[in-house]
């Protein structure tokens, strides 16, 4: 254990350091990486490192489940999480020097991922089968996890035809010169370690801080959504429901609580939260009054999921039961998914029960009425209306916003008053995709995201 917690500690020091680049790290060469699979899942079991990141929150920041005052704005402390929130242009360096949280925190994870992943290729499987399995799933599951948040913040909605993917990282060698690969490369890359971490897991985890088959089946119906691939989203979404379909009854849940959600809920399959950024502060942000007037007053998710403070709604905290926002897999994404594609794919009457069902469960008892569908589009959008009013501060809202956004019925146009000026955020525009910080296309030359 102490070998593991050294190379973590390099890794570490070497990352935050003054160096230009997370690519510049260069680990101790004397220390040695585990060789067997007990101190490889240790490592893997480190949830500080692996289940906590910074890789999701300009999600939230950037889509329209919030707003920040012009005071609050005004006060924010640095020009890159100004930059972010506006949607500005930017300068030649949009995060003024102080590089990207999201990106850094992910290909340091997807290092020491890689380093796992290659530690246990050299490990004889027989010498535990299942331990091998697990760690070898694993590895492959937090690759794609962590590859797909960033085509998430950095790049634009799915397209077999924009060559602006993402680097992959696919080594343990932090000297490996990187190049974006396309898009559908990107998607492809961790579509394939998922499906190759999917036999190797177990249905269920020993706890919901490891991944499982279930989480493999969520996360690839998640993807296949982004991608518009609405049958296989939904083959997946019906595995993941075919093992465990238990819906939380928000009647049995404390409204007044200040967290009324359970860390370990019946709902979360994998759990990660984030380190919020500061316009995510209970303090800072302040829902879309639309949305919020959106609740009904017998809809349970508008006491479970807000507070009030200075008069203004508030996000109180969801599925991660503190205020960090959840950014892992839970059942109720994956119904709202399966719904989604069911209409999608004109079985209205299926959607229509699955609907009701997840529905029923949200309101208090005796006050939901079931909804018919008649009409597809009447039908899609009350789905995705659901679909924000279920799923806001899950760092999901932008991916879905992208998407529909490609479509000419379901398009989202994003508004934001700063300091008296009204800045709108056209569908399908660049300022989509966040640019990669500057200091990384100093070490390897690739393109910057237009803004």
């Amino acid at each position: 254990m102490k070998i593991i917690y050294a190379i973590k500690a390099v890794l570490l020091c070497t990352t935050i350091s003054c160096s230009s680049s997370w690519l510049e790290v260069k680990p101790d060469q004397s220390l040695v990486v585990p060789t067997n699979v007990k101190d490889l899942q240790a490592w893997l079991d480190n949830v500080s490192e692996f289940n906590r990141s910074s890789s999701f929150g300009n999600m939230e920041v950037t889509a329209d489940n919030l707003y920040l005052t012009d005071a609050t704005y005004n006060a924010l402390s640095t020009v890159a999480a100004r930059n972010i929130y506006s949607w500005a242009k930017g300068g030649i360096d949009f995060y003024e020097g102080q590089g990207s949280a999201s990106w850094h925190d992910a290909y340091e994870k997807l290092l020491q991922i890689n380093i796992i992943n290659e530690g246990v290729n050299k490990v004889n499987r027989m010498t535990d089968p299942e331990g091998w399995d697990n760690v070898k799933g694993s590895a492959l599951f937090y690759r794609a996890f962590y590859h797909y948040a960033l085509l998430s913040e950095f790049c634009q909605a799915y397209s077999e035809n924009d060559p602006l993917g993402i680097p992959i990282k696919s080594s343990g060698n932090v000297n490996d010169k990187m190049a974006r690969s396309s898009v559908k490369a990107s998607y492809d890359y961790v579509i394939k370690d998922l499906k190759d971490a999917e036999s190797l897991l177990p249905v269920t985890a020993s706890n919901k801080m490891r991944p499982s088959r279930m989480a493999v089946w969520a996360m690839l119906s998640r993807v296949y959504l982004a991608m518009s691939d609405y049958s296989t989203a939904l083959h997946y979404a019906r595995l993941c429901l075919s093992n465990n379909d238990v819906l939380l009854d928000y009647n049995k849940l404390n409204t007044a609580a200040s967290f009324p959600f359970d860390r370990f809920n019946a709902e979360v399959i994998f759990s990660v939260y984030i380190a919020n950024p500061a316009v995510l502060s209970q303090t800072n942000h302040v829902i879309d009054s639309t949305l919020y007037r959106s609740y009904a007053e017998n809809d349970l998710r508008k006491q479970l999921f807000f507070r009030l403070n200075a008069g203004l709604p508030r996000f109180k905290g969801g599925y991660f039961g503190v205020a960090n926002c959840f950014a892992g897999l839970a059942l109720d994404e994956v119904y709202l998914n399966a719904i989604e594609c069911l209409i999608r794919t004109e079985h209205l009457n299926d959607a229509m029960i699955l609907f009701n069902k997840f529905m029923s469960t949200r309101w208090k008892v005796g006050q939901y009425s079931e909804v018919v569908f008649k009409d597809l589009n009447n039908a899609l959008s009350l789905v995705l209306e659901e679909r924000r009013k279920s799923l806001l501060f899950r760092c999901l809202r932008l991916s879905d916003i992208k998407r529909l956004n490609k479509t000419s019925q379901q398009q989202v146009l994003m508004k934001r008053n700063i300091n008296g000026v009204e800045i709108t955020l056209m569908p399908n525009d660049s300022k989509y995709a966040l640019p990669i910080p500057q200091k990384e296309l100093l070490i390897n030359e690739m393109p910057q995201n237009p803004r």
